[in-house]
């Protein structure tokens, strides 16, 4: 039965003992990145701490656009003299970080995540990959320094691993630890109704178009194996694009009989593509490594990476890597 190893005592300490921290998580940031960003900054404001919480970015999407304002874009020359201790989550190197990660050079930095793939980085790290999210290792910290947990508080955590896990979907057998982590933070106030509607609700009529654009281009290759569709810059006179349809896509997808990968190719200003993996349960096939590959990271799954190349390039590159995975 699978159990979090013991936090080492020198990360302890160090956030006990430092006053001032940056808690900085990944470029594009997701329901368990911000979760954890925000559990991790209750947490040290809780422990009297002077806490700044800073993200690359962007913020455009409907969900979290409100949230840009807590977020510093940038770490000035003034607050990197102060020699604040850096707190990274959710983030398996640093190019995740983007701009920021230049900015916090020679400050000392603790890396909390759960992706198995990425280069790894900082001064001290607590790396769990078998933990669903990085907020149930949030979660962990809590508990190895006695700071109480909050409702407000369990439903980050409870956020954060119900996006990870597509709610519940992706746990395996034997994770029961899994689930008794998740019952207590339902102890503490935590409305698992109100969580699916705060994560599947509210979306727009674009929002549903767009998806349903992106289905429509969506094509099977590989003897049926891989399933690829696309988002150009020029849907957005169109569409509403700010609400990423990524995740009801990727389901829908693999729901295909057949299916074990899916490429989602997202084009960005300057001739670069934003890609989205993920494979299905029965596949052999490692997204996170592939993802690695191409200078990104995340998980056997699922995964993500930003390539400087235009998406007809970066799809003909990925394709061969992909078919060379499944002829291995």
């Amino acid at each position: 039965m699978f159990s979090y190893p013991p936090i080492d005592e020198e990360i302890l300490a160090l956030l006990r003992d430092r006053e001032e921290f940056i808690v900085i998580g990944h470029i594009s940031p997701d329901g368990d990145c911000l979760s954890s960003q925000m559990a991790m900054n209750s947490m040290l404001l809780k422990m009297g701490k002077t806490v700044h919480m800073a993200n690359a970015g962007p913020f455009d999407r409907s969900e979290i656009s409100h949230l840009r304002s807590d977020f510093l874009n940038h770490i000035d020359d003034e607050l990197k003299q102060r020699d604040p201790l850096v707190v990274v989550v959710d983030c398996s190197s640093p190019e995740r970080i983007g701009h920021l990660a230049d900015e916090i050079g020679g400050l000392t930095t603790v890396v909390f995540d759960h992706h198995s793939s990425g280069e790894q980085f900082g001064t001290y790290r607590y790396i769990v990959p078998r933990s669903v999210s990085t907020t149930l290792i949030i979660m962990q910290l809590y508990k190895a320094l006695d700071v109480e947990i909050s409702q407000e508080i369990a439903e980050h955590l409870f956020f954060g691993f119900a996006t990870d896990s597509g709610f519940f979907r992706f746990i395996n057998a034997y994770r029961g630890e899994t689930l008794r982590l998740v019952a207590e933070l339902v102890d503490l106030g935590v409305s698992p109704n109100v969580m699916n509607d705060r994560m599947t609700g509210g979306k727009s009529f674009g929002y549903i178009k767009y998806l349903g654009k992106l289905i429509d281009r969506s094509e099977s290759l590989l003897d049926g194996k891989v399933m690829v569709s696309s988002s150009w810059l020029e849907d957005s006179k169109q569409y509403i694009t700010t609400d990423k349809p990524s995740d009801s896509l990727y389901t829908m997808l693999l729901s295909v009989q057949g299916v074990e990968v899916v490429l989602f190719f997202k084009e960005l200003e300057g001739g670069r593509t934003e890609v989205g993996f993920r494979s299905s349960h029965q596949s052999s096939i490692n997204v996170g490594a592939l993802a690695e590959s191409f200078g990104g990271g995340g998980h056997k799954k699922a995964a993500g990476a930003t390539v400087n190349k235009p998406i007809k390039e970066t799809r003909k590159l990925l394709l061969e890597a992909v078919e060379k995975m499944l002829k291995a």
